[in-house]
């Protein structure tokens, strides 16, 4: 279990994601407020996500995810928040 709690804040365009099972990585491409031209809704966001690796293929390489599934990810272990490394 990750020692770190991640938040909405912790992502940003650019921020490169790993799956701790697959290893593969997913790039975040944009946000976007699912109900944005719904008037009286709360955002709900979503970004784009691009990934590559062993498990990836024409299917899943290009998928959206809710930023909040994200965040549950990262904080549940699944999925680790990769930093500017060389790794």
């Amino acid at each position: 279990m990750p020692t770190k709690k991640y938040s909405n804040n912790d992502l940003g365009i650019g921020s490169l994601v790993r799956d701790i099972q697959t290893g593969d990585l997913g790039l975040l491409i944009e946000r976007a407020d699912l109900f944005d031209n719904i008037e009286g809704h709360e955002p709900i966001w979503v970004w784009s996500m691009t990934w590559t690796g062993p498990a990836t293929d024409s299917h899943n390489r290009h998928i959206p995810f809710i930023e909040e599934a994200i965040v549950g990810l990262l904080n549940g272990g699944v999925w680790e928040l990769k930093d500017n490394e060389t790794d």
